[in-house]
């Protein structure tokens, strides 16, 4: 299978609102045969946020740990992942290459985030919530970058951000910094921009808007 053909997201939340995976710069588009999504809620959790979510759930068994995952639009969630965590990172993976049957680099090279922020993100100030973002970015990338190594992945990873380059809760200038920070040899904004409904955290606010796709580039 053409690597291109596969992808991962993270922290998602609603699935009617769920990243575009098959973005890329200049704003072309590419096919995605095998899809992962992973959200941090437990399922129970993610339920009660989203309800009436047409989904077929299944405990999948992965050595001596069991996850949560459900098949929904015909593309694998897994619930109960941080993905500022390796190891949970190399869990959903797995997951998904035994479900589709591709290897980890046909899932791994392209990982798509929308907006991702921290928890509890109404309880902090503004420029605290600007710097928790930040190192919570740079972690998903050092984590990614560890996860690849682990599943022996070579070459580079694509790390996908939709964020808009004013985004209060991380600019685009403080975005770069911190993916850098996390290992990435380069960043790229594509400035045209996209259109995307995105929800809070709790899943109770939910807006449309105008936003930007940055590329960083993790080499493993």
């Amino acid at each position: 299978m053409d690597m291109s053909k596969g992808a991962m997201s993270i922290a998602e939340g609603n699935h009617k609102y769920k990243t575009d995976v098959s973005l890329v710069l200049n704003g072309k588009r590419v096919g995605r045969q095998c899809v992962l999504r992973t959200s941090l809620d437990q399922l129970g959790v993610w339920k009660a946020k989203y309800v009436n979510t047409a989904m077929s759930p299944f405990e999948a068994h992965i050595k001596t740990v069991v996850k949560d995952a459900a098949i929904i639009d015909k593309e694998v969630w897994v619930f109960g992942i941080d993905s500022t965590r390796p190891q949970d990172i190399v869990l959903a993976v797995e997951i998904a290459m035994r479900y589709y049957n591709v290897r980890a680099d046909e899932i791994l090279s392209d990982v798509y985030v929308k907006n991702l922020n921290v928890e509890q993100e109404n309880t902090m100030g503004s420029q605290a919530v600007v710097s928790a973002n930040k190192k919570l970015y740079s972690g998903v990338c050092k984590a990614l970058t560890e996860a690849a190594r682990t599943l022996s992945i070579k070459g580079a990873l694509n790390l996908w951000v939709i964020s808009s380059n004013i985004n209060q809760k991380i600019p685009k200038d403080d975005l770069h910094v911190s993916l850098k920070s996390g290992g990435a040899t380069s960043v790229t904004t594509d400035d045209a921009p996209h259109a995307f409904i995105s929800g809070s955290n709790d899943g109770l606010f939910k807006a449309k808007f105008k936003t930007n796709l940055h590329l960083a580039e993790l080499s493993i």
